[in-house]
């Protein structure tokens, strides 16, 4: 396939390496995390020569895909930080923060390649390899049942790109609530909406809801990390960072 020539050359290994690779993938290997409320994290590692071609993909392909403003996890110049000071900087004091349920793995291979014809006049990669590319990303980038694993140096970014049909009708839906002018960031999982607007918490779940609806990897909201707050009733912990009743941001 000419993908593997080009890879093979771009990475200086010899011809018929990626080739080889692809053939017979070396399973990757898997480390078992206690969850802090119970239940199992699996992370996956892959072997060097796998990370090899994630890292081709990274730096060629993945690092052209469009991701949406609202996002600031594994973005560069974006931290938690500059999350937080998103809502900081707004001096917003009311705030819905949600949680989406097991994020990498809810999305499937299926949702990537949804994203990617849906979005495919805004990356910046030949088009004569699309279908080498697809296949190459389904064999490289996701595990035997398609779903999108935690470890992988390519899952962050696809995570993000995947997310992006979610974040534009998540943006859409808030900002068709009268009068509410929320700021929306997505850390990862972590969703936090802010406002000035009283009483409107119902309204942004909804939101978020019916944003998951129309959207096609199975996200689900984990419903002991909804959170409803306001700054007047002290510190908002946002991504882990404090932002104070005077809005300045501190650990």
């Amino acid at each position: 396939m000419e993908i593997y020539n080009l890879i093979d050359a771009e990475t200086l290994m010899r011809k018929g390496f990626t080739s080889e690779v692809m053939r017979s993938p070396e399973l990757p290997k898997k480390w078992y995390i206690p969850k802090r409320n119970g239940g199992i994290r699996t992370i996956y590692h892959p072997s060097s020569k796998v990370k090899l071609i994630q890292y081709w993909l990274i730096n060629n392909v993945f690092s052209n895909l469009p991701i949406h403003n609202a996002s600031y996890a594994f973005v560069k110049k974006r931290s938690i930080k500059s999350n937080a000071l998103m809502h900081a900087t707004a001096k917003n004091k009311y705030y819905v923060k949600v949680d989406l349920k097991d994020f990498f793995p809810s999305i499937k291979y299926s949702n990537f390649e949804h994203a990617f014809n849906t979005y495919r006049d805004l990356i910046e990669f030949p088009r004569i390899y699309d279908q080498e590319l697809l296949q190459l990303i389904k064999t490289i980038c996701f595990i035997s049942d398609s779903s999108l694993p935690i470890g992988f140096p390519t899952s962050p970014i696809i995570a993000n790109f995947v997310a992006r049909e979610f974040d534009e009708k998540l943006t859409l839906n808030l900002n068709s609530i009268d009068s509410l002018n929320a700021i929306y960031t997505r850390y990862a999982d972590d969703i936090i909406i802010s406002t000035n607007r009283r009483g409107k918490s119902a309204q942004i779940l909804n939101a978020i809801k019916s944003s998951i609806r129309k959207v096609e990897p199975n996200f689900k909201i984990n419903n002991d990390k909804i959170h409803i707050c306001s700054a007047s009733g002290g510190s908002i912990i946002a991504t882990g960072l404090k932002i104070c009743h005077d809005f300045h941001v501190t650990l």
